[in-house]
């Protein structure tokens, strides 16, 4: 119908999140955003937070609003964010947003990252864009291994034009998720930020970036650690063998069925 605006689905992430999600839920549509969804993908969660997910699905403010996908076990950041897109493609998605649960993801930035998807493929919340920043509380090693590895590291190895490659606040268009063939990206942990931007990059797809602060999560444990870092760093080299032949005619058909 002419006029309607956009569906945007937003894939949540969770494990052990129970608290969390009872703040960010109600922040999120507090915006007042038409035609906004919330679809949270749970990991059998020890701590309930797949069953609080339900229950706030069930209030009446979010009725018809919340779905939640319910994972027998833990099995990585980037098979969760998968499993997620593709349900949200299949619940007729226009714009996939994909963000963390902690609100070091600050649902402020939503309405701009909206607003800029019109004029690109994907956007990024950018902490090291013009305007962008972290945690005042971040040590100066931490600082510097975070702005090394996405305004150096990955920046030369993968020649990829953007400032916050392993950022994981984002907005998709629909026919570039489905054009990228997730089927193909096999990355886990937060590398598979990097495998994304850098699939959308060697197929031409339009990669914007909003500045954002990044505070440290409210409440619960980061799950980031010096090893993942590290493992990160090594996977970024399997990235670019994986997919340095990609070409814009190499997009996947915008026939979505799976």
């Amino acid at each position: 119908m002419a006029g309607t605006p956009p569906k945007v689905v937003v894939v949540l992430p969770t494990y052990n999140e129970r608290e969390n999600i009872s703040r960010i839920v109600p922040a999120l549509f507090d915006l007042a955003i038409p035609n906004f969804h919330l679809l949270i993908v749970d990991d059998n969660s020890p701590d309930g937070t797949g069953q609080a997910a339900e229950e706030l699905g069930r209030e009446a403010a979010y009725r018809g609003k919340i779905k939640v996908l319910h994972r027998e076990q833990k099995q990585g950041l980037g098979p969760a964010y998968i499993q997620g897109f593709k349900r949200a493609l299949s619940l007729g998605a226009d714009l996939v947003m994909q963000m963390d649960a902690d609100l070091s993801h600050q649902p402020k930035y939503i309405p701009k990252l909206l607003e800029t998807a019109r004029r690109f493929d994907i956007v990024i919340g950018s902490r090291y864009t013009s305007g962008g920043s972290v945690d005042e509380g971040w040590g100066p090693l931490r600082k510097l291994l975070s702005w090394w590895a996405n305004r150096v590291y990955t920046p030369i190895i993968l020649n990829l034009p953007i400032r916050d490659a392993t950022g994981g606040f984002r907005v998709y268009q629909r026919d570039c998720l489905i054009g990228m063939n997730l089927n193909k990206v096999k990355a886990n942990g937060y590398v598979f930020m990097v495998e994304l931007a850098f699939v959308a990059h060697q197929l031409g797809y339009r990669i914007g970036e909003v500045p954002i602060h990044f505070p440290d999560r409210q409440h619960g444990d980061s799950k980031m650690s010096s090893a993942i870092a590290f493992e990160a760093a090594l996977r970024v080299w399997q990235i670019k063998l994986r997919h340095r032949a990609l070409k814009p005619s190499d997009r996947r058909a915008n026939d979505y069925d799976d």
